[in-house]
């Protein structure tokens, strides 16, 4: 059997995930519903939610974060920002609206600590090769904790603490099986092609499971929120903010939260025979060749309607832990 086999058969056998959201919340609203999606698959108990961290420059980012987290009665969750200049100042059209118009603890970066340090103390804490890290954004805190030395949390470097502790990570980027030319936005927005080059090519022999632009492209999803949730939800205004009531979004970032919880069944299908190679542009190719990488891809399988109305059920729950802080 293959390692990427073996990683799937000790995944299916489990208990249910613990997961580390590592988003890049601000710019699309589908960020916003992988949260969300979270937060209903743990109401579920199909999930745990260990810390949610931010990987732009924005301000405020990490106050969206929080309410939705506060909207499901989670404010214990950690949650940790990068504080440098990527992307600050892209604050995309509904983070501010958020923060402004919903309750939370937390309004802005300067109330957290950064995001390294919340995935070493998180990481450092849990049995070993237990956690799944949901990377719906960009590379520039995994980029980091890789680079991280021994600290206070623990001896280990951050290459090592992360072949310790994680599982596998189910990563939202590139376009398969090539992006031609064309890097897809994770990978590659305003430069970030050389950190997404370094992340994928040191994380340690875990496995790592990439979901396409083209598998979230056809899932449209979130318009169902305008008429059939109330307006005390922040996922419903988040999704008319940026696309107008009653309108879908493609669902890249719910799409790879679903599978990092409930797996590639009956969703998908995967293609494991190789690796991902990526250019410092964040163009990617997927290199075919023995399935001893640990790598893999989803590959459509179940129709883009299916996987929507599932992903559309779960935005719809209502919170079991609201007001119960």
């Amino acid at each position: 059997l293959s390692l990427l086999c073996l990683a799937l058969m000790s995944l299916a056998g489990a208990l249910v995930p613990r997961v580390i959201v590592d988003t890049d919340m601000s710019m699309d609203c589908d960020d916003v519903g992988a949260l969300c999606i979270l937060n209903a698959l743990v109401d579920n108990g199909e999930a745990e939610i260990l810390a949610v961290v931010h990987n732009t420059g924005l301000f405020t980012g990490v106050g969206a974060i929080s309410v939705i987290n506060h909207y499901y009665g989670r404010d214990y969750i950690p949650i940790g920002a990068y504080k440098g200049p990527f992307a600050a100042k892209e604050p995309g059209v509904y983070v501010d609206d958020l923060v402004a118009s919903f309750p939370s603890p937390i309004k802005n970066y300067s109330q957290v600590p950064d995001a390294v340090e919340v995935y070493r103390r998180v990481l450092s804490d849990q049995p070993d090769r237990s956690v799944t890290i949901a990377s719906i954004g960009f590379t520039t805190n995994l980029d980091a904790l890789l680079r991280s030395p021994p600290d206070a949390n623990s001896p280990l470097n951050g290459t090592e603490l992360v072949a310790a502790k994680v599982v596998q990570i189910a990563w939202m980027g590139g376009k398969y099986p090539s992006s031609g030319g064309q890097p897809e936005w994770n990978f590659s927005h305003d430069g970030i092609g050389s950190s997404t080059k370094f992340t994928v090519e040191n994380t340690p022999s875990l496995l790592r499971m990439f979901s396409g632009f083209e598998i979230g492209l056809e899932i449209m999803t979130g318009g169902i929120l305008t008429n059939h949730s109330g307006i005390e939800n922040p996922c419903r205004k988040a999704y008319i903010d940026h696309d107008g009531p009653g309108h879908n979004r493609p669902s890249w970032d719910p799409a790879t939260t679903l599978y990092a919880v409930r797996g590639y069944e009956p969703f998908w299908k995967i293609e494991s025979a190789g690796y991902n190679n990526v250019s410092d542009t964040g163009d990617n190719t997927w290199i075919p060749g023995p399935a001893t990488h640990n790598q893999g891809y989803l590959v459509a399988a179940a129709s883009p309607d299916y996987i929507a109305g599932v992903i559309d059920d779960l935005l719809l729950r209502r919170p079991k832990l609201s007001g119960k802080q």
